[in-house]
């Protein structure tokens, strides 16, 4: 059985011995997180939760620095696999 690359990526991470409990995000900041997960943009999250688009992208950009990672998406992976959130 062949696995993909972000599982690949994921297990060497849990190799690495990655604490996911080390991942203190705020409860804004897993909302905002969830709201991405689900194919939110900025503008669409914003409108949810009452915040202009640049605030929601403030909060996840304290989230990708949090996980360590560049991007929206990376940051999904890793709270994903962390047990942070649950894809719907």
């Amino acid at each position: 059985m062949r696995r993909s690359k972000a599982s690949k990526i994921m297990t060497s991470d849990r190799q690495a011995n990655v604490q996911p409990q080390s991942f203190a995000l705020s409860p804004r900041e897993r909302e905002c997180l969830l709201w991405v997960c689900r194919g939110k943009s900025s503008g669409d999250i914003g409108a949810i939760l009452g915040l202009s688009p640049r605030t929601v992208d403030s909060y996840l950009e304290k989230v990708c620095a949090k996980l360590r990672v560049r991007t929206r998406i990376e940051a999904v992976a890793v709270a994903v696999w962390a047990g942070m959130i649950e894809p719907d």
